[in-house]
């Protein structure tokens, strides 16, 4: 169970008043949980952030962050998995319905992405199932790859309070800003400084325009000093993410952006927004990390998956923005759409 005090502490800003960055950062420190040890990373160490959604209970954002210098390994690890269970197309977790190759690829690919959230191995692999079945039986392989990062942050009112914005867009450009400030600055440190290099979204053009930089980087604020993002031009990538159509990114951003997708079902599912049965078993290994990060911080900072990932929620009471941890949906039944 959440602490006590990370539920009950709310900070809040009024979207009104124009100082409310230093706001907004104190009342996401001081409302999630932070999952921390003492993880070894290289100084300045750069990263891709990969960003898709989920609209099931609310607006769901995921963001994935891989470390830039050995993203390929990464990227390996599920061609692998698509090589062994023979599926080739874009995969998310709405095309999971039943058991077949698309459920073992989503399956290996949740635990390749549970593995190599670890922050520390400890010196040990992480059996994982890449795939590979001999007469049927699951064949588990070591991975020793560590290091990705993963911020859930959800919107708990689907944007429906948030008015003034020019378009839907624009909202989820708002709070995407929340959730990346917040959950740079929990899981950085000043041992660990944090530098995005590059920031891909999933396609500008069910948007029906490209993601504005400017509201997301230019109106972040202060960041503090060990989480900095790059300047650079063409720092967002929001083309398709399927790697089979024209216009679509590059091969391995497409293939995180997917994965992006997958750990978002899961963590929904894990903490009680499901939409289908076979969800939960697919996202039974994150479960055991979402469990374990409930249990708290004593639990959490002794664990191979300190400081690796952070979930959190956001909504507007009386005008003024709310923040805090995501309590599991003691309903367990599945979530209708909020559009």
């Amino acid at each position: 169970m959440l602490h006590k005090a990370a539920l009950q502490a709310r900070g809040s800003y009024n979207p009104a008043s124009s100082p409310c960055d230093r706001q907004i950062e104190q009342s996401i420190f001081t409302s999630i949980l932070r999952i921390s040890g003492e993880i070894k990373t290289s100084k300045h160490m750069d990263y891709e952030l990969y960003h898709d959604e989920s609209l099931e209970g609310g607006y769901w954002h995921g963001m994935l962050l891989v470390p830039a210098w050995n993203k390929k390994d990464f990227s390996d690890l599920l061609t692998t998995a698509r090589n062994n269970t023979r599926y080739f197309d874009k995969i998310g977790i709405k095309k999971v319905d039943r058991k077949g190759i698309i459920y073992n690829c989503a399956s290996a690919w949740t635990q390749i992405g549970v593995a190599c959230l670890r922050s520390s191995t400890k010196g040990k692999a992480e059996p994982v199932f890449l795939g590979r079945q001999d007469k049927g039986k699951l064949q588990y392989e070591a991975v020793r790859l560590g290091g990705l990062k993963f911020i859930l942050f959800r919107e708990r009112d689907s944007h429906k309070g948030l008015i003034g914005h020019s378009d839907h867009v624009s909202r989820i450009e708002t709070t995407f800003r929340f959730g990346i400030k917040g959950g740079l600055h929990l899981l950085g440190s000043d041992e660990n400084p944090m530098h995005i290099t590059r920031i891909h979204f999933d396609g500008h053009q069910h948007h029906q325009r490209h993601i504005d930089k400017n509201r997301i980087v230019e109106r972040l604020g202060s960041l503090r000093q060990y989480c900095t993002i790059s300047r650079r031009h063409d720092l967002i990538d929001d083309r398709q993410s399927d790697h089979k159509k024209r216009e679509s990114q590059e091969y391995e951003d497409c293939q995180f952006l997917q994965l992006t997708d997958i750990l978002i079902g899961c963590f929904r599912t894990s903490l009680g927004f499901k939409t289908r049965t076979i969800h939960t078993e697919l996202a039974r290994p994150v479960k055991n990390l979402v469990d374990k990060y409930h249990e708290g911080y004593s639990r959490m900072k002794k664990s191979r998956w300190a400081n690796s990932f952070v979930i959190s929620q956001c909504y507007l009471e009386n005008g003024r923005w709310a923040f805090e941890g995501i309590q599991r949906n003691q309903n367990g039944a599945q979530q209708p759409k909020m559009l």
